[in-house]
């Protein structure tokens, strides 16, 4: 089978980046939404093509994504030297409230999403890598096959995509990740914290040895980041394991007295609008 044309113009697009961002670093969130914008790739997409594409012999370029990291299917298509383009196929559900680590644009090529943008102000900074603020709501729109949103870096641009149909496709144009920045997640209720891969570490390695057996947690040099990361990635995962909810009591105790805030009242309260939000998906 001969490369499909959606195949082929995602290679030009990779070619076209590649030569802007060899020259310039900053804009490419502008570039890649006018490059997508001409490209027609939702008019090209086509589902069979791509999954045979995918099993030729010569497709090899490196995935950005292990197979249920992100999305319910993600596929890096073509990679160049400098910026590469993702295929992420959703079911109905939403994103996290986050923003991004790369410069690039993203377009819905099947499907239909409503994607929120916010702003971020901090009020309280909790450690390095937590800190609580105002979380305030701009504009949503309901985004269709063919439509384009740039993505700015990091704060710059920050939103929730609900993926209302029964299989949205949405093609991601972007750089790799930036050197030394984290990716961040946001509450409703106004918690930000950033995924920090070595912290992220410690809490899940936390949670494995109480999974195993008792551990003393007073005993452990734990760190007030450890202690919200740990609550973050436990709290409503369906763990009912007396160790790790013992845990979390405990750190939430840690959290509370050091910083003020009520991290399981922040989390209840995010849940709770985000199950109103769920509720108005057709």
């Amino acid at each position: 089978m001969k490369n499909s044309e959606f195949v082929s113009v995602c290679k030009k697009l990779v070619r076209k980046g590649d030569e802007f961002l060899a020259h310039q670093d900053r804009g490419f969130h502008t570039r890649a939404a006018e490059l997508l914008g001409h490209a027609n790739l939702a008019e090209l997409y086509d589902y069979s093509e791509l999954v045979e594409y995918s099993f030729r012999g010569q497709f090899r370029p490196a995935q950005n994504f292990t197979a249920s990291e992100f999305s319910n299917l993600p596929l890096t298509v073509v990679r160049g030297e400098r910026c590469f383009i993702d295929v992420y196929f959703w079911r109905r559900n939403p994103t996290t409230i986050h923003n991004h680590h790369f410069t690039g644009a993203f377009q819905c090529l099947r499907g239909k999403n409503i994607d929120t943008e916010f702003s971020f102000r901090k009020v309280q900074k909790l450690t390095r890598l937590h800190a609580l603020g105002d979380l305030v709501e701009h504009q949503t729109r309901e985004v269709r096959p063919g439509d384009v949103q740039a993505i700015d870096l990091q704060d710059k641009f920050i939103h929730q995509n609900h993926h209302h149909g029964e299989l949205t496709v949405n093609l991601c144009f972007r750089t790799p990740d930036a050197p030394g920045k984290n990716l961040a997640n946001f509450l409703y209720s106004g918690l930000r914290f950033e995924k920090d891969r070595a912290a992220l570490i410690r809490a899940k390695r936390l949670y494995d040895f109480s999974l195993i057996d008792a551990v003393e947690p007073r005993k452990l040099d734990l760190t007030l980041t450890d202690a919200v990361d740990f609550i973050l990635n436990t709290h409503g995962t369906g763990s009912s394991h007396p160790r790790v909810l013992g845990l979390q009591k405990f750190l939430h105790a840690k959290v509370k007295r050091e910083t003020g805030v009520d991290l399981f009242k922040l989390l209840g309260s995010h849940q709770k609008r985000l199950e109103e939000i769920e509720l108005l998906y057709e």
